[in-house]
């Protein structure tokens, strides 16, 4: 019995080393310890102070698991490949940018925030290869529960996030149809330089205050309109 146990355990540290896409749980594993890093942000008071460095600090722990050039692809289509390998970096760097602040201060304007930090309860997951899905709700102000979808892909080794899905809303698609939008009208530098000035100030505008920014501060919309 104790030479079995023992295999067993070999067995499964092999595959925890190995870091297979099979690894039951990695998804909602990878989910659960970003977001319970970002409570520790949240509850730490030497924050208390900084609202826009504990944005920052946020904004730069989400970044960490998610793909965003493959997203920027996602998000840009066909026009993807009409880009050059510079193009495409400069793109990736300001869809970074842009998802970031978008997702990260959507949460802070709609999320009940407490002493410790947001409520996340995780609904489970689906895995299928190097694809997987991690179904989680949040509490929101008023105690309504929103529905937040993580769309992740396996890659270098671990899970990373592909797309969001808030109520059903899909973050890629929305911008796909925004950006594509402004191209055909316009141009894909115009785009460009749309996000660009979107960017360009750590704060965003329009809407309410919320407890995570400070009582005072501006929150934007998740989706923005580019207009």
């Amino acid at each position: 019995m104790a030479l079995r146990t023992f295999l067993a355990l070999a067995a499964l540290s092999s595959l925890l080393v190995t870091g297979s896409a099979a690894g039951a749980g990695a998804p909602t594993a990878t989910m659960q310890a970003t977001f319970a890093h970002a409570n520790k942000i949240i509850a730490d008071p030497k924050w208390e102070d900084r609202p826009t460095e504990r944005i920052v600090a946020i904004r730069a722990l989400f970044s960490k698991v998610f793909d965003f050039r493959g997203a920027a692809e996602d998000v840009l289509g066909r026009e993807w490949k009409a880009r050059t390998a510079v193009e495409q970096r400069e793109f990736t760097s300001i869809f970074s940018g842009f998802v970031q602040r978008s997702f990260v201060y959507w949460l802070a304007a709609v999320a009940e925030i407490d002493a410790n930090g947001i409520t996340v309860y995780y609904l489970g997951e689906s895995v299928e290869r190097d694809r997987a899905g991690v179904r989680t709700t949040i509490v929101g102000k008023g105690g309504r529960q929103i529905r937040l979808d993580h769309w992740m892909v396996y890659q270098n080794n671990r899970w990373l996030v592909r797309d969001i899905t808030i109520d059903g809303v899909s973050l890629i698609t929305n911008y796909r149809a925004q950006f594509d939008r402004v191209i055909k009208t316009s141009s894909y530098r115009d785009l460009v330089v749309r996000m660009q000035d979107r960017t360009s100030a750590e704060m965003p505008r329009p809407a309410s205050g919320g407890e995570l920014l400070g009582a005072e501060v501006k929150l934007p919309l998740f989706l923005y309109e580019m207009r």
